[in-house]
């Protein structure tokens, strides 16, 4: 495939796109001449910037003038990573000549390569729709240096953070001082819903105890919709938590997780946003199955559930009591392992 151009068709939410860029690395490594063209949402666009693969990422719009921007390049193949019907779809209608994508969601005769998948990790999948092979590399994200520098300005101007500020703004220093606090990043949000979200009880015994018995600098982070629990975690975890949900853009929110010494979060895509920018993760895992979804990188996952399954309903009670199983004291102790205390 040299000097031709490729289409991915990207996926949808930050933790799938994470899981997809080994096999995208792999890629680039074999055909390092091959321009790929990655088409994503536009809320994605941030996160692919941070990546080195693609050569152009372009933004889906609606259907049909999306369908016309595609014509307007020529592609020798589209590599279709959603298993939905429209995904398939795009790359059909633009006249891409080979499309190669999952088998599944009535778009049998929109495929002109069709891929089944064994077991094993969701990035595997991926990289046997690209046909690459080999040992997968670990995600591999570049936060510029901007980001950095804007959440410390945002910092600067939000109130009462108090002892926090010096922690913070020491874990953005190339080097830590001696003796600072370390930085614990709380994720307690989950987009599929109830059926990945660990209590916010839970989440607030875990952050007193954080604070009062590590000394740590604790940060609750997601994004807007996780805003209210947050809210609700800082006010009764005491004045030494600092809430930042709804609060960073996607790239300094990738910034506060690299700075951050640990994370405990919920199966989510902040966990594997964290996890590539080489963040240790404490994962707490309710029925979700983390060999098929876990973190790409350091981890201690915490899970009590021996049933998983990777179709689970939002407000699923069994998954709710699959993670309540995992105790604020487990996490802790596995928070405590990572920063190697």
């Amino acid at each position: 495939m040299k000097n031709e151009s490729i289409l991915i068709i990207g996926l949808n939410w930050i933790g799938d796109a994470v899981m997809s860029m080994p096999a995208l690395q792999l890629y680039r490594q074999e055909y390092p001449d091959a321009e790929i063209v990655l088409l994503t949402k536009p809320g994605l666009k941030p996160l692919w910037e941070m990546h080195a693969a693609p050569d152009t990422i372009l933004l889906q719009n609606g259907t049909r003038q999306t369908v016309r921007m595609l014509k307007r390049s020529v592609y020798s193949h589209a590599f279709i990573f959603p298993n939905s019907f429209r995904s398939a779809y795009l790359p059909c209608a633009a006249g891409v000549p080979r499309r190669i994508g999952a088998a599944g969601h009535a778009r049998r005769l929109m495929l002109t390569e069709r891929i089944r998948f064994g077991g094993g990790h969701q990035q595997f999948e991926y990289m046997n729709i690209l046909g690459v092979q080999g040992e997968p590399p670990a995600p591999q994200l570049q936060v510029p240096h901007e980001a950095f520098r804007s959440l410390e300005r945002k910092l600067h101007h939000l109130p009462n953070i108090g002892s926090s500020m010096a922690g913070i703004f020491q874990a953005l220093e190339a080097e830590r001082a001696t003796g600072s606090r370390p930085v614990v990043t709380l994720l307690p949000g989950a987009a599929r819903g109830p059926s990945k979200r660990w209590s916010a009880e839970h989440f607030i015994a875990l952050a007193k105890r954080l604070w009062m018995e590590l000394n740590a600098v604790v940060v609750l982070s997601g994004g807007p919709d996780d805003a209210a629990v947050c809210a609700e975690i800082a006010e009764a975890a005491g004045d030494d938590v600092l809430n930042l949900a709804g609060q960073t853009t996607l790239q300094e929110w990738a910034a506060l997780l690299k700075i951050s010494d640990s994370v405990v979060c919920n199966d989510s895509g902040g966990m594997h946003l964290a996890a590539a920018l080489g963040t240790p993760v404490a994962a707490i895992y309710g029925l979700t199955d983390p060999k098929k979804t876990g973190p790409l990188g350091k981890s201690i996952v915490l899970q009590k559930s021996e049933l998983q399954s990777r179709n689970i309903k939002r407000n699923s009670e069994a998954a709710r009591r699959a993670l309540e199983a995992v105790t604020p004291d487990e996490a802790f102790a596995a928070a405590r392992e990572l920063l190697g205390l």
